[in-house]
């Protein structure tokens, strides 16, 4: 919200800076943001001083161009090159001087500088008013009146206005701080309190819309009391649509509102001052003469000030004619059919309190985010609607020539009271931890213009404003008492009191960031994306279980509005985004959620995800291009991982419906599997256009914790006896799986066999046999009690031969 300080200063009198300002605002929880200073005209006509133009010749070497002499009121006259048409002799002009900044229409600066132009010497410019940001016009120079004496500064001739210009950052629960007045009240409050000043808060002089003459027919209704809980209102006639006031304008335009007419300035100013929404309906566009508030059914278009046509929700609350044709979403947006034009002379005002959750919901449903939505949102003052009428109803008469004509409707059925808060003497010291006395209390009290009774000074019944939505109960009073008297006068304490944290060792949070870091140290690179997909990504796929989808309503990107029911597809988003941005070698990991109904309840899982596409290593001029990724780096990552968080001794299985891979393992302990990975298929990389093979690993992320915790450090002594390297060679069928002969090798070796690995597979019909493979073994053996004999290494290897033999049908290769 911005708030303007010389407008601040119409209801409030003080002598500050606007650094002193800004840290009072900041320390009452009205955080200034941005502190910057506004011109009503852009550079504040700084260097633009008015000129006579003594001589004016053409330029011998351009048509278009003239030299002139101009007397600046400097010491010796300026010869400027100008190229307006209009430009003669014995005129006054304004003259940027060498050194000026001017703007052009987007607001950027450029400097004017001594410079030849056609070989001519030009000390300046003579200056169109839309280069001075004086208006639009650029068919030729201003030509001033001769009364303006030769150097007269342009800023001091327009009396430009400056101002300071707060952006503060309005947190939901400071619903009294959402106007100038607001903010000036919370300002007054502070001087009081934390510098023993007081400055009254003077609101303008608003007198009571006095009842008229001549009364026009209308009706107001409201069916739907909850969701507008006040509605007032009041014809006004005689309406004269032109421009604004400068005054109101100038305050306008300082806070960046755009200003359009009188009357629709006239609501926004009153917007801006008290907080309190208004709109304003031409009443000769409202069929029946009446008003009926109230709900419609769903889907109902409606034709909105911008033109766009937007689908009702049931819970939209409406401002409807008396064939209930929505002329306004009520606090939020007028309607395209009800506004006021230039050739309006009767509107209807507006001045209601909507229920915040609806306005909420609509704004949010339809982004419409309104300044009036805003201010509703956050809980408007049920009780200052009347004055706000009174307010634009006054301004209107002076302004807009408007004159009342009709009865001031106001339903209002149940009167919002004060709420009457227990505020206990004993709770607000141990809470703030500051030693508060009776007196200083009920000054804050009263700083806050919250009545109060009391009858032994240790308890008080506190009567909040009704324009503080949010405070409502005893410990949101302590926080208003604090943030007056200040967080920064709460003393420092002289002890410090520690507590030491103690968490298990396999913490969730911890493993997650051991996890990170082991793969971020192996060159992985962590994603970050939303929980939210596009159910566009899964047309096509067969075995997404679409019916178990969790959706949501995402009024900010309708597109996305499935939670995401795996983490396979919006990898594969992931990676399509980076390599279509030529980021082709990638290795990730994200830790993620993904969403299911089970029996019709939504449900969470958390994953780990690895991706890996592209090169494992660089292309050098040593090697050539590097060496591709493949599924065993993806399967030595995932190795690696388990081998980190001490997870061993797993069972492999090989999925028979296969989901999105190519081909993919699962890996299990007993009945828990914990992650699947593999290749991606390609028919999912095309439809994602990648052109490249993709692998993925998708662990389950509390099964893989719970695994882990499981695991304890074992710490052992080096062996000091030899280990022993055998290699054995043997002939298996093409389909037999590592895994078997691993198991096997495993039982066969016992205690002292200590390593395990292949080191070469070869195929050939002719020397192996068809459908057969040869796998090279390697065995690593070690007794570490003492150094192993000949004689029991070759009866080791003997008998590993023949266990592989006898119960994997192995063929020994001599």
């Amino acid at each position: 919200m911005k708030v303007s300080q010389q407008w601040l200063f119409d209801y409030l009198k003080v002598n500050m800076t606007p650094e002193q300002i800004s840290e009072a605002l900041t320390s009452l929880g009205l955080e200034v943001e941005t502190m910057e200073t506004w011109e009503s005209v852009k550079g504040g006509l700084k260097g633009i001083v008015a000129g006579k133009v003594l001589t004016c010749e053409k330029h011998p070497n351009a048509d278009k161009l003239s030299i002139t002499t101009v007397d600046t009121g400097a010491a010796q006259p300026a010869t400027i090159v100008c190229g307006a048409s209009n430009i003669a002799a014995g005129q006054t002009v304004w003259v940027a001087v060498p050194g000026t900044e001017l703007y052009d229409a987007e607001g950027k600066p450029w400097t004017i500088r001594t410079a030849k132009i056609r070989g001519q010497q030009s000390e300046g410019m003579i200056c169109a008013e839309d280069e001075l940001g004086l208006g639009t016009n650029h068919d030729g120079i201003m030509v001033l009146t001769d009364d303006i004496p030769a150097g007269t500064k342009a800023s001091e001739h327009y009396d430009v206005s400056t101002d300071i210009i707060y952006e503060i950052g309005l947190t939901p629960n400071r619903s009294d701080a959402t106007s100038v007045l607001g903010v000036a009240a919370d300002l007054a409050a502070f001087l009081s309190v934390q510098k023993d000043v007081f400055h009254p808060v003077t609101w303008p002089d608003i007198p009571e819309i006095a009842a008229p003459k001549q009364t026009k027919t209308f009706e107001v209704t409201v069916k739907d009391a909850k969701a507008c809980p006040r509605y007032s209102g009041v014809l006004v006639s005689g309406i004269k649509i032109g421009p604004s006031p400068e005054w109101l304008s100038t305050r306008l335009q300082a806070i960046g509102v755009r200003t359009i007419n009188n009357v629709v300035d006239i609501t926004n100013f009153v917007l801006h001052e008290m907080g309190q929404p208004l709109h304003a309906f031409d009443a000769d566009k409202i069929k029946g003469d009446k008003i009926i508030v109230q709900t419609l059914p769903e889907k109902t278009p409606f034709l909105a000030l911008d033109e766009v046509e937007y689908p009702l929700h049931a819970e939209d609350l409406m401002i409807c004619d008396a064939h209930g044709a929505p002329m306004c979403i009520g606090g939020v947006y007028g309607g395209l059919n009800s506004g006021v034009t230039e050739q309006t002379t009767t509107i209807f005002l507006e001045a209601a309190h909507f229920n915040a959750g609806f306005v909420r919901r609509s704004s949010m449903r339809h982004n419409l985010r309104t300044d009036a939505a805003k201010r509703f949102e956050k809980g408007s003052d049920p009780n200052i609607t009347l004055k706000a009428l009174a307010r634009a109803v006054d301004l209107l008469a002076s302004y807009a020539q408007g004159t009342v004509v009709s009865e001031v409707f106001d339903l209002y059925p149940t009167r919002v009271e004060p709420k009457k808060v227990k505020l206990s003497l004993s709770r607000l010291n141990a809470t703030t931890g500051i030693t508060f006395t009776a007196d200083q209390l009920e000054k804050v009290l009263e700083a806050l213009k919250m009545t109060y009774t009391s009858s032994d000074q240790q308890t008080w019944e506190v009567a909040v404003p009704t324009n503080k939505y949010d405070v409502v109960r005893e410990i949101d009073v302590i926080e208003e008492v604090l943030r007056v008297f200040g967080f920064s006068n709460i003393p420092l304490p002289t002890r410090m009191h520690n507590s030491i944290a103690i968490e298990p060792k396999d913490a969730p949070h911890r493993m997650r960031r051991l996890i990170g870091q082991f793969l971020a140290s192996n060159g992985f690179l962590e994603a970050m994306n939303m929980s939210l997909t596009q159910p566009s990504f899964y047309e096509g796929i067969e075995w997404a279980d679409k019916k178990a989808w969790v959706t949501i309503h995402n009024t900010s990107n309708e597109s996305q509005n499935l939670l995401r029911p795996e983490m396979l597809i919006p990898t594969m988003e992931t990676l399509r985004r980076n390599v279509h941005r030529q980021q082709d070698d990638l290795r990730m990991f994200e830790f993620g959620r993904s969403y299911a109904q089970v029996k019709e309840i939504p449900v969470e899982k958390e994953h780990l995800v690895i991706a890996m596409t592209g090169h494992e290593l660089p292309s050098d001029w040593r090697q050539g291009e590097g060496r591709k990724v493949d599924f065993f780096t993806l399967k030595a990552t995932v190795h690696s991982l388990l081998s980190r968080l001490g997870i061993q001794k797993w069972e492999v299985d090989s999925p028979e419906q296969r989901d999105g891979f190519a081909y993919d393992l699962t890996y299990r302990i007993g009945d828990l599997s914990f992650v699947r990975f593999g290749q991606v298929s390609k028919s999912l990389t095309d439809q994602f256009d990648i052109q490249q093979e993709v692998f993925f690993a998708d662990f389950d992320l509390a099964i893989l914790l719970g695994l882990a915790s499981r695991s304890a450090t074992v710490y052992e002594e080096l062996n000091r006896f030899p280990a022993v390297v055998r290699d054995l060679a043997i002939v298996v069928g093409n389909e037999t799986p590592f895994e078997d002969i691993q198991r096997i090798v495993t039982e066969a070796g016992g205690d002292i066999l200590t390593g395990l690995e292949v080191f070469d597979i070869y195929r050939n019909e002719e020397h192996v046999g068809a459908g057969k493979m040869s796998v090279a073994l390697r065995f690593t053996i070690e007794n570490k009690q003492a150094t192993l004999s000949d004689k029991e290494i070759d009866q080791w290897f003997s008998h590993m031969q023949k266990t592989l033999s006898g119960k994997l049908g192995a063929e020994i290769r001599r």
